[in-house]
C-alpha cells in the first residue's frame, strides 16, 4: 500500500450520500493529499529525499540520510524531511478515518470518528461550505478519554476542488503542540501553516509558515520561518526555498549557521542550490554566500562559498580559501550554471519562487478551524 493510495482516499471508496445532503465522496475528495501538500526536491533519490515520502510504503521505515550527496543540498534535506514527516502526522490519521462512513450532522457536516490511535483518540469533521469549498478539522483527545471537552485542534484546512480529486486551491494548518499535549509520549512541538495551489494533476505550488517547529528536537532543531515550493507537472522540475540551522562547510568550527536554500533540480539532468548563511560562528556584520551544483546522479560537480562583510555598502566578497570544486561550466544544464545567487531576507518571506506555476493564497496565520 502506497502512499499515493493511501492518502487518495476517495479514489477506492464505495462512499453514499450522506443523509442531510453532503456527498461522501465529494467531501472525502476534498481532502488534501501527501502529494499535493509535500514539498519535493528528488523524488528519485528516494533512499535520501524527505520527499520520498510520495512514493514509499505508508509502514516502511524512512531511511536516513546518508551524507553523500552534495553537502549544502543534504541541509536543504534535512528541512524538506522534517517538514514532510510532520505532514504525516495529520494525513495518514485523516485519510483512515475519511474510510469510514460519518454520521450526518446540521445538513451540511459530517462527523467521522471517534477512532483510537497508538497515541490518541481521533475525530474529523468536514463542512460543506458555500461554492462547493469544503472545510474540515481533525481533533484529538488522549486515549480511553470519553470526555468530548478534552477534545484539541491538531489539523484543519480547507480545499476548493478544481476538477481532479484532492486538488484546488486550499489551506491546511498543523499543531505538533496540541497533539502533544494529548498525547505525551509524541515528540513534536510548533506549529505549520500552508496554502496550496495545484494546476493540474501534478503541477503545484506550496507556501508555508513554520512557528517554532520541529517533529523532534532532540534530532531536529525547532525552526521559525518561511518556506516554498513548486513543481512543474510537464518537466518534473522541482524548486524549494527553506530555512534552517545546519553547520556550513569550510566554516571555522561545528557550531550552526542559519541558512537559507533556494534548491532546483531537474530530473535526469541535475540541480543546484544557492545558499545564504549568518549566525553560528560567523561573526557580526559578516555572513557567508555560496552555489553548488551535482549531475543526474548527485555527484557534486561544482561548489564554491564566500564571505562577505556588509560592514560598509556594497557588501564586499571574498572566496573562503579551499571551498572550490570544480568549475560552474561544470553544472550538467545552462540553466545550473552563472554566478552565485543566493537567496534574499531573513527566511521569513512566503514568495514563490521563479519559474512557480503560480503562487497561492496567503497563508494562514495561526491553526485555527473555520467553523
Amino acid at each position: 500500500m502506497r502512499w499515493n493510495k493511501t492518502l487518495a482516499v476517495g479514489a477506492a471508496l464505495v462512499l453514499s450520500t450522506a443523509c442531510g445532503g453532503v456527498d461522501e465522496q465529494e467531501a472525502a475528495e476534498s481532502l488534501p493529499d501527501f502529494a499535493g501538500t509535500s514539498l519535493e526536491i528528488n523524488t528519485a533519490a528516494l533512499a535520501q529525499d524527505g520527499a520520498a515520502l510520495v512514493a514509499q510504503d505508508l509502514m516502511q521505515v524512512e531511511a536516513s540520510l546518508d551524507g553523500q550527496g552534495a553537502a549544502m543540498l543534504e541541509g536543504a534535506r534535512l528541512e524538506v524531511k522534517a517538514l514532510n514527516d510532520a505532514l504525516r502526522q495529520a494525513l495518514v490519521p485523516l485519510a483512515d478515518l475519511a474510510k469510514q462512513s460519518g454520521n450526518a450532522q446540521d445538513g451540511d457536516v459530517l462527523v467521522y470518528g471517534p477512532v483510537d490511535r497508538a497515541n490518541a483518540t481521533f475525530k474529523l469533521v468536514i463542512r460543506e461550505g458555500a461554492g462547493q469549498r469544503y472545510q474540515w478539522k481533525l481533533e484529538a483527545r488522549p486515549l480511553n478519554s470519553t470526555d468530548d471537552v478534552a477534545y484539541k485542534l491538531i489539523a484543519a484546512g480547507a480545499l476548493k476542488r478544481d476538477g481532479e480529486a484532492h486538488r484546488g486551491r486550499g489551506t491546511l494548518v498543523l499543531s505538533l503542540d496540541n497533539l502533544k499535549a494529548v498525547a505525551p509520549s509524541f515528540a513534536g512541538q510548533g506549529r505549520l501553516m500552508m496554502s496550496f495551489a495545484h494546476f493540474g494533476q501534478a503541477s503545484k505550488s506550496l507556501a508555508y509558515r513554520l512557528a517554532d517547529f520541529t517533529p523532534n528536537p532532540a534530532v531536529h532543531e525547532a525552526v521559525t520561518g518561511a518556506f516554498v515550493g513548486h513543481k512543474l507537472q510537464a518537466t518534473g522540475a522541482t524548486r524549494v526555498r527553506v530555512l534552517g540551522p545546519y553547520n556550513l562547510p569550510s566554516t571555522a568550527t561545528s557550531a550552526k549557521e542559519k541558512v537559507l536554500s533556494s534548491v532546483r533540480h531537474i530530473p535526469g539532468t541535475g540541480g543546484r542550490v544557492d545558499v545564504r548563511a549568518w549566525g553560528g560562528d560567523i561573526a557580526a556584520n559578516t555572513f557567508y554566500v555560496g552555489s553548488a551544483c551535482w549531475d543526474a546522479q548527485e555527484k557534486e560537480v561544482f561548489r564554491v562559498l564566500l564571505r562577505c562583510s556588509d560592514a560598509g555598502r556594497p557588501a564586499s566578497c571574498t572566496e573562503v580559501d579551499g571551498s572550490r570544486v570544480g568549475t560552474f561550466q561544470a553544472c550538467p544544464a545552462v540553466e545550473l550554471r552563472g554566478d552565485v545567487a543566493p537567496p534574499e531576507g531573513t527566511g521569513d518571506d512566503a514568495t514563490p519562487e521563479p519559474g512557480n506555476p503560480g503562487a497561492p493564497d496567503d497563508v494562514p496565520s495561526d491553526v485555527t478551524a473555520g467553523f
